[in-house]
């Protein structure tokens, strides 16, 4: 990565502790920027103007999101900052166990809670989209005030997030996704149910058990096995 001049200002980056390993905050400063590794409490990276970064690799996402981590963790960034970011990190974004809409739905629910995506290819690119974002960044900072065009709402978190993610599995719609989560609570209970108990839920037959089924085969292991 070459380095990128930003003016007279240095540009100025915190990394989290765990982001070492990565790579990444080397790449940061052979680009020219002063780069601070710390015990960050949300997100892995600050790039100023209240912006915070999640990196994770697309195998770190599909973990992440079969873990339940991911929805505390973004939540944890929107609280922490005004302009949160998912960045994922890898060429091919099915490089993991969730069906590929499973993992689009993911990102759409991310984006639908005010977290902009960035995708790029390896940690060189990372590194550059790191260091364009926090140019531009340090350079709104100065200014007095912020434009109302860059202000982005932040919608609610919690089960809009869980409902999107069962929703994007084909057939199951948002009142079927709603009518499950009521019934086992979480994403995570509905991952974990048998067929027998799936069906059990108003307004869930078959055909929506076989698409859940079909779609999430790869995370649940016994579960949707009649019994």
């Amino acid at each position: 990565m070459s380095p990128v001049s930003s003016g007279n200002a240095q540009v100025r980056i915190v990394a989290d502790v765990h982001e070492r390993a990565s790579g990444i905050p080397t790449l940061l400063e052979a680009a020219g920027a002063e780069v601070a590794v710390v015990s960050l409490h949300a997100g892995d990276y600050a790039v100023g103007a209240l912006t915070l970064v999640e990196r994770k690799s697309v195998s770190d996402l599909h973990g992440a999101i079969l873990k339940g981590r991911l929805w505390p963790q973004l939540g944890k960034l929107r609280s922490e900052s005004m302009f949160p970011y998912l960045l994922i990190e890898g060429p091919d974004l099915d490089l993991g166990p969730l069906h590929p809409n499973a993992i689009r739905g993911a990102c759409l629910a991310a984006i639908d809670q005010g977290v902009a995506l960035l995708r790029t290819v390896d940690q060189d690119d990372s590194a550059r989209w790191l260091y364009r974002l926090a140019v531009r960044c340090q350079r709104v900072e100065d200014a007095p005030d912020r434009p109302a065009y860059a202000q982005r709402p932040k919608a609610a978190p919690g089960i809009a997030t869980a409902e999107a993610l069962l929703a994007a599995v084909p057939g199951i719609s948002s009142g079927s996704a709603r009518a499950l989560l009521r019934h086992f609570g979480s994403v995570r209970g509905v991952l974990e149910a048998t067929s027998q108990e799936i069906l059990s839920v108003r307004g869930i037959g078959p055909e929506r058990v076989r698409a859940l089924e079909e779609t999430l085969r790869a995370q649940v292991g016994p579960s949707f096995n009649a019994r």
